[in-house]
């Protein structure tokens, strides 16, 4: 096993701590719904991983797209190793940006009116919701 191997191991699992304690800020005492034990390629390992329901979620949808992509793109996904990233197909972009047409903008406004700048946030919201920027 090579040093660089385990290292990305390493900072595969330092991620997933990353996500799951973004997600579980607001709510500490939730329940793990995944355990992932992360090892190397020969079995040793690495670390493991408590995540929440939504933090699986998420890291199914990350590692869904990633897959999507090396499947519908072969050539592009393995020239992307150790090379700048090849342009991103534009049917993948559209599809992430009906993704996120479907998201519907009132979903957001707790976290806008709970934020501690609740001005900076609104103007953002603004921005999303219209895409007029005014400067704030």
């Amino acid at each position: 096993m090579s040093t660089d191997d385990h290292a990305r191991a390493q900072d595969f699992l330092d991620e997933l701590y990353r996500l799951n304690g973004a997600d579980t800020l607001g709510n500490p005492t939730q329940t793990p719904a995944t355990r992932i034990q992360v090892r190397t390629a020969d079995g040793q390992l690495i670390g493991e991983a408590l995540l929440s329901a939504r933090s699986t979620e998420e890291t199914t949808l990350a590692i869904s797209a990633v897959a999507e992509y090396a499947l519908t793109m072969p050539a592009d996904y393995q020239a992307g190793r150790g090379t700048p990233a090849p342009e991103v197909d534009p049917l993948l972009v559209a599809d992430l940006e009906d993704h996120f047409a479907d998201i519907d903008p009132q979903s957001y406004l707790d976290d806008v009116f709970g934020s501690p700048d609740a001005e900076a946030s609104l103007a953002a919201y603004e921005q999303m919701v219209t895409g007029e920027w005014d400067g704030l």
